[in-house]
């Protein structure tokens, strides 16, 4: 039976530690029918693939529930992500006042410890009563979360925050009661942990609330595109203008736009005239006029006209869906060195429960006079220092800001793989046409051996065979003739052969048209001279030349500029193009490039792929994603150029979206500043944890008297994560 794949991103609602991310991922993945999945810590999201035929949303959240969390799964993407905005910012209004009012207990409590109170069991009943509502209520949420994750097998942050006061307030009120009720004077002098119980959950509150509000920081680039997206827009139906949801807009209905509205869906002009804002789809500062027949993108914005537009995409089926579901599979995807850190993660709660167990039968049994005290106070601090959320965030957290501001600054990075090994490449091969020109080519010249009687008929077929090619070359010579309205000739047996042309019979006749060598083995005796940057287009007639067009493309103003940057990087350049010698020799004289190949095919431009990388080199290819895609797929690194409403090119694993090669050096210093930050996390993370937990186990006991108190361990805990998103949170200051 055929699988009905469909995939989709649900917010996740409740979420603290790598090890929650890890759970929630093993839980969905048991489920029948789900293909693939994967969780974004510091987005709160979950990324799946499943069978639609087997499995629904439902279903995905009954499991995400039922160890502790929630799934939104509202109908469209909008309504989700604004679901998940009021959950979040109603928990956040909640974490406030618990942290206050927890802060407003521990004080207190810190108070009475000091106070002089002539009978201390008094003072001890008065810790207790403080300590309950926090340990209690103000940490509710960590204490039902460990008893449902314990339900299922599985641990995380919950069920140490929640184990280690559990403890200590269980502990203390025991031994209250003894030392209340029993004559016992053994219980004398028995330390109580009412006051590390609330600090405990005081500190681990108030580091969460710092977190949450620095993570919210790095998911601001894809709020900011979901944000360009109008809710609301104006339909004709039944000749009546009714005011709808984006959701229910369909296909080829007509659509009101009114002077200074975002366009709300992707199509046509029908009526009306205006000039429209489109930077945020290709950087370019000026408006671009429209009228009946030109192209709308969904986000930009309209000018002073009025004009009705048909929809022909919605949602996620629009330029600006695909954008952003494109940042979101990039900031959702993981990079190896996060493979490695999920598994840490993953083992790790039960590892430090475990260290804590021994912690506890070691100062038991070696610690001597006190020593239950001395045990206690290790295993719950051994408990409350060690920190899983460093671990998890230290990449992803780099990785989204680091995505987001290449998305900001018109730059599509397709994985989190791609930004790695950016950081490798030592070579970069540039494609001509396309890359390192405007990729607008006009022809300059046309030369015909024909009688100019026959010109207007082989111009018919020349038109109608390119009228099919999308070559910017093949665009150029249609925009020339431009033969619109005229009735075109019925070609036969077309073949488009990349890197060379067009073939295709006519009334018995074989004709090409592209490359002198393709189109003709005959030399032609041409009386006009051209440049020696002009492309040369040729057309014959069984193997007859008809004419040749010269075609001029302007190389980009910013192409020399990005070539000396990224030789500055330490980076071989070299431009590999299908032209003729003399053209690629005087480019590459202006752009001071010295490595270049002419006259080559696409399979050719792949073997050149294949031979740098036996020589050991890290190959980045820059192509148009069509011709080049065999190049494109063979290199290490792939970057597209984008063409108009073609933003994710498929066989690239970056697009630059706005048509300048500028931006490239500064996507090499974005992912290096990214590298070097994921280092700096990951370093910090594990260091913090090995250096920790000894510390707070009570390694330094025996020789410096040095024991870490409960409730100084949380804040060390809350810190550890604050640092890992605030370091990850320099990448947005971050300038191209």
């Amino acid at each position: 039976m055929k699988e009905n794949l469909i995939k989709r991103i649900y917010p996740i609602v409740g979420m603290r530690c790598a090890a929650c991310a890890a759970n929630v991922e093993k839980a969905v993945g048991k489920i029948d029918g789900v293909r693939d999945c994967s969780v974004l810590l510091s987005e709160n999201s979950l990324h799946v693939q499943y069978d639609s035929g087997i499995v629904d949303g439902k279903q995905l959240q009954k499991a995400v529930r039922a160890i502790g969390f929630d799934l939104i799964i509202g109908d469209e993407d909008a309504e989700r992500l604004q679901q998940k905005e009021d959950i979040e910012k109603a928990e956040l209004k909640t974490m406030k006042r618990d942290t206050v009012l927890s802060w407003v207990a521990t004080v207190l409590m810190m108070s009475l410890m000091f106070a002089d109170f002539g009978n201390s069991l008094l003072k001890m009943w008065l810790m207790m009563l403080i300590a309950l509502p926090v340990y209690s209520y103000f940490g509710r949420s960590y204490h039902i979360n460990a008893v449902k994750q314990i339900r299922h097998g599985i641990m995380s942050m919950d069920t140490l925050v929640s184990l280690s006061t559990s403890i200590s307030f269980f502990y203390s009120f025991i031994m209250l009661l003894l030392l209340t009720f029993s004559a016992e004077t053994v219980y004398h002098g028995t330390h109580l942990y009412f006051d590390a119980s609330a600090m405990i959950i005081t500190f681990v509150l108030t580091g969460k609330l710092m977190e949450k509000r620095a993570t919210y920081s790095t998911g601001s680039a894809i709020r900011q595109l979901v944000g360009l997206m109008p809710k609301e827009a104006v339909v004709r139906r039944d000749g009546r203008d009714e005011t709808v949801p984006i959701g229910s807009i369909r296909i080829n209905e007509f659509v009101c736009i009114r002077p200074g509205e975002r366009i709300p869906v992707d199509g046509v002009v029908i009526s009306g005239q205006s000039s429209v804002d489109e930077s945020m789809i290709n950087g370019e500062p000026l408006p671009v006029d429209k009228e009946p027949g030109h192209f709308l993108y969904t986000g930009t914005i309209n000018g002073r006209g009025s004009m009705i537009m048909r929809a022909e995409g919605v949602g996620a089926q629009t330029v600006l869906g695909r954008i952003i579901q494109a940042v979101r599979d990039a900031q959702s995807s993981k990079a190896p060195i996060q493979r490695l850190a999920d598994k840490i993660a993953f083992v790790f709660v039960p590892v430090v429960i475990t260290i804590s167990i021994l912690t506890y039968l070691f100062w038991l049994i070696f610690g001597g006079y006190g020593s239950n005290s001395i045990a206690l106070l290790c295993a719950i601090s051994v408990m409350v220092i060690a920190c899983p959320c460093a671990l998890g965030l230290a990449t992803p957290t780099a990785l989204v800001v680091s995505i987001g501001k290449a998305a900001q600054n018109h730059v599509l990075i397709k994985n989190a793989v791609s930004l790695e090994l950016l950081s490798n490449v030592d070579t970069v091969l540039l494609d001509k046409t396309g890359t390192l020109t405007e990729g607008k080519p006009v022809v300059n010249s046309v030369e015909w051996t024909v009688e100019e009687s026959l010109v207007k008929r082989y111009e018919l077929l020349l038109y109608a065979a390119e009228l099919a090619n999308t070559h910017p070359l093949a665009v150029s010579i249609c925009n020339y003739l431009d033969f619109k309205d005229a009735e075109l000739p019925n070609l036969k047996d077309y073949n488009n052969v990349p890197g060379s042309g067009v073939e295709f019979v006519y009334e018995g006749h074989s004709y090409r048209i592209g490359s002198e060598r393709f189109v003709s083995e005959k030399k032609g005796v041409w009386e006009k001279s051209i440049s020696a940057t002009s492309a040369l287009v040729y057309f014959s007639e069984d193997d007859t030349l008809l004419a040749r067009y010269e075609i001029a493309d302007k190389l980009q103003p910013q192409s020399r500029e990005a070539v000396e940057e990224l030789k500055k990087h330490g980076l071989s350049v070299i431009m590999a193009t299908g032209d003729r010698i003399e053209s690629a020799e005087e480019i590459a004289a202006e752009l001071g490039i010295t490595e270049y190949r002419a006259r080559m095919l696409p399979d050719e431009k792949a073997e050149l792929v294949k031979e740098l990388k036996k020589q050991g080199r890290t190959v980045l290819m820059v192509g148009d994603g069509v011709n080049d895609s065999a190049a494109l797929s063979l290199a290490d690194v792939s970057v597209a150029m984008a063409k108009g409403s073609d933003i994710a090119v498929e066989t690239a694993m970056i697009t630059l979206v706005k048509h300048d090669l500028r931006l490239l050096p500064g996507v090499f210093r974005l992912s290096r500043q990214t590298r070097k930050i994921i280092k700096e996390n990951l370093f910090w993370a594990l260091i913090y944890n090995l250096l920790a937990i000894p510390i707070a186990a009570g390694v330094l006991f025996p020789s410096f008297g040095l024991l870490l108190d409960p409730a100084i361990s949380g804040a060390a805990m809350a810190f550890s994560s604050i640092s890992v998103v605030s370091n990850s949170l320099r990448l947005k200051r971050f300038k191209f």
